[in-house]
């Protein structure tokens, strides 16, 4: 059976460098016969959260805010895994991908002391982060913060891809970044699909 991915980009620069690796990965995917519908992050169709904790006061892990994060994390519940991809913005993912990462919250599942997930076992994960700095220090949390996010959520994360020096040698100038990411797809052992 074929497996169905989203990826979601929180870049709000569409065919820049995180646009451009979301759609190696997204290639490489497609010759595992996995399927990916892409999100963009769009800050004019999103909404943050406000920590009014309805989420958490009712059995069916909801949020009242109706958006597109909202129909996001509806086919998050469905999709087999996910790719999730930002530029580091000043030390850290950028605003949209932190809104959406708040708004996950209600894939909490909040009705014992210890928080489970509400989405099935078995999903997994591809983190990207891209940076125009030239080292790891230069991307700060952008990876940590997402990676941590779905460690919690029990998403096994089967790879972190960072990309740097992005004002010197943008991913569009790279020929072999293109051939490295597709290699790294190819040889995910993660990703073999089980029979």
């Amino acid at each position: 059976m074929k497996q169905k991915w989203i990826a979601i980009n929180g870049s709000p620069r569409k065919s820049k460098n995180t646009d451009r690796i979301v759609d190696y990965i997204i290639e490489g995917l497609d010759k595992k016969n996995i399927d990916v519908a892409k999100y963009y992050l769009n800050a004019e169709n999103i909404k943050t959260c406000i920590g009014c904790e309805y989420c958490i006061n009712i059995d069916s892990g909801t949020c009242f805010i109706k958006d597109e994060i909202s129909i996001i994390i509806e086919e998050m519940k469905n999709a087999d895994g996910y790719i999730f991809a930002s530029p580091s913005y000043n030390y850290n993912m950028t605003a949209q991908m932190k809104a959406f990462l708040d708004r996950t919250f209600i894939l909490n599942d909040h009705s014992t002391d210890t928080w489970k997930s509400r989405l099935s076992h078995r999903k997994k994960a591809i983190i990207v982060g891209v940076c125009k700095g030239k080292n790891e220090e230069s991307m700060g949390y952008t990876i940590k913060g997402i990676t941590r996010t779905f460690y919690d959520l029990e998403v096994k994360i089967i790879d972190e891809i960072e990309y740097y020096n992005t004002k010197f040698n943008p991913v569009i100038d790279n020929q072999n970044i293109k051939e490295d990411i597709l290699n790294r797809i190819s040889q995910n052992k993660e990703l073999e699909i089980e029979t």
